[in-house]
């Protein structure tokens, strides 16, 4: 369950307790009251918060001594056996506001870019599995793509334009690393662990938007340990390296192939994310938002079928 906190002025109070009830809150009290402001707390279903949250935020435009805090609840007693009956989705300001820290362009990302560059690419040199693992589990170049597809998903062109700025600084930054490693590293040899992200086949394709869809499934949902699994099942950074790499050493076709698999898994991530994002209701929540939301979302989408469509078509040409 969540507890949603109101704090507004005390003309607000009964509209509070009316949204709670209107939203079949679990519960719902005043925690404090002065002359000035009041706090009431809304207990609710996971299921019921993105209600709850819209229409106090409809309740608070305007209103600058208003805030509304949200916060998960561990445990509630009594126990209520028909509380969470529905598949719970993580509330749309709960996943901006993670993605947006997780696609943000800032010292920290590139730093977490670098040391899994430099990771995947000694692990990918010395053909050693454990360590490319290691590197994808960091996983840099994952968060910029949900970022996308959230962005995309609400119609807000300035959060895409950001995804796609931290993405590809992320892709230039870590080829020029691996580029330099191919071009400075001692006797490199194309291991098999290099080769085998130099080509993509549809088995490829067909991880890659099982995993996409299973990322934003884990998103939505609050179960961030399937994320990991996500990590190591549509990696981008090490075809991201093997790109460089190749570059590097010259190797032209097999940096050919290793660009169609980072921009296969890119497209399938996002193409899936998208569709799993929309089919778990996520989008704005202003009635005028909407209908630009969907235009941009179906954009989205035609571009990534089209860009796979036309990676099908070259595998078979």
């Amino acid at each position: 369950m969540i507890t949603i906190e109101a704090v507004a002025p005390p003309s607000n109070e009964d509209a509070i307790l009316r949204i709670a009830k209107q939203s079949d809150a679990v519960d719902s009290w005043v925690s404090s009251q002065s002359e000035k402001q009041i706090a009431i707390k809304i207990l609710v279903e996971k299921s019921k918060s993105q209600k709850v949250l819209d229409q106090l935020q409809e309740l608070m435009l305007g209103k600058s001594n208003f805030r509304v805090i949200a916060y998960p609840l561990e445990v509630a007693l009594p126990y209520d056996k028909k509380s969470e009956t529905k598949p719970a989705t993580v509330t749309r300001e709960a996943l901006l506001s993670q993605l947006k820290a997780q696609g943000k362009l800032d010292s920290h990302y590139l730093m977490l870019v670098f040391l899994s560059t430099i990771v995947a690419a000694i692990g990918l040199i010395e053909n050693n599995v454990a360590v490319i693992i290691g590197a994808m589990v960091i996983a840099p170049l994952l968060g910029p793509n949900l970022a996308l597809s959230l962005s995309t998903t609400l119609g807000q062109v300035n959060g895409i334009l950001n995804a796609l700025k931290t993405l590809a600084v992320g892709i230039f930054f870590a080829l020029g690393i691996s580029y330099l490693v191919g071009m400075f590293y001692p006797n490199i040899q194309l291991t098999p662990e290099l080769l085998s992200r130099t080509t993509v086949g549809l088995d490829g394709l067909a991880l890659a938007l099982a995993s996409g869809a299973a990322a934003a499934l884990s998103i939505t949902t609050g179960v961030s340990s399937v994320l990991v699994g996500v990590m190591v099942a549509v990696a981008l950074l090490p075809p991201t390296v093997t790109l460089g790499i190749c570059l590097g050493l010259e190797s032209f076709e097999e940096a050919y192939g290793a660009a169609l698999l980072l921009i296969a898994n890119i497209a399938s991530v996002n193409l899936t994310a998208q569709l799993t994002m929309r089919f778990k209701g996520i989008k704005p929540r202003e009635d005028e938002k909407q209908t630009t939301a969907l235009v941009v979302f179906i954009l989205g989408i035609t571009f990534w079928c089209v860009l796979i469509s036309y990676l099908i078509y070259r595998l078979y040409s």
